[in-house]
Order: C-alpha cells, then sequence, then structure tokens
C-alpha cells in the first residue's frame, strides 16, 4: 500500500469495529510488527471514541490512513460537527493513546473542528 486509504462512516459507536479493521488491515501490510500493529488499531479506537463522545449525532468520522518511508500516519476527525474540545489531555483514553503511538497530536483543520493525528513509525531495516 502506498496511497492514502480514506475511510469515512457514521460518527456512532457501531463504527469503531470498523475504524479497527481497516486499521489493522492497512497496518498489516507495512513493514509494521503485529504488536505494533494492534496497538495502533487500539489506539485508533480510542481516539474515535474521544471524538464521537463528543460530535453532532449527524456527524461522519473520517479517517485518512497515510503510509510513508517513516510508517503510518493516522488522521482522525468529525466532518460535520463543531470542533470537540480535545485541550484536556490528562484523561485515561489520552495516557492510552499516548502510550500506544509513537505519536500524537491534536491539529486545527482547514474549514474548522480538530483531528487527532497518530503515527505509529516503521520498523529500521
Amino acid at each position: 500500500i502506498d496511497a492514502t486509504v480514506s475511510l469515512s462512516v457514521p460518527a456512532d459507536p457501531g463504527s469503531i469495529s470498523v475504524v479497527r479493521a481497516v486499521v489493522a488491515s492497512v497496518a498489516s501490510k507495512l513493514d509494521i510488527p503485529y504488536d505494533s500493529v494492534d496497538d495502533l488499531r487500539i489506539a485508533a479506537a480510542e481516539a474515535a471514541a474521544m471524538l464521537i463522545a463528543s460530535s453532532a449525532a449527524d456527524g461522519r468520522l473520517r479517517v485518512d490512513l497515510e503510509p510513508g518511508d517513516a510508517g503510518l500516519r493516522l488522521t482522525i476527525w468529525i466532518e460535520g460537527s463543531p470542533a470537540p474540545d480535545l485541550s484536556d489531555r490528562e484523561g485515561l483514553a489520552w495516557r492510552v493513546i499516548e502510550g500506544l503511538a509513537d505519536e500524537a497530536v491534536v491539529r486545527d483543520r482547514d474549514g474548522g473542528g480538530s483531528s487527532i493525528e497518530l503515527l505509529l513509525r516503521a520498523v529500521s531495516q
């Protein structure tokens, strides 16, 4: 896989299993160990759940998976919903995310809203 994979699902808790499956499938195709693939799958699910909990019911959960030489970058956001407050990074969900992903940042999106960006680095050869 050498192109961005984009996913758009309803922003409801039932969609988290789809996010987990797609993230695991894409990550497993890259030079990433199985344990790290599972870590990223869990981190993505936590990020999605956090965003869904603070979104409007009619929004869409979007996930872009961008493979590259550095690894796999995920950008997760809610489309069609006001920006959630992601400033409190002391909660359990953030601790899980930061413990499982190599990088975890909140970014402002063009056109409004915020996204959670996760990076899982590829294994060095």
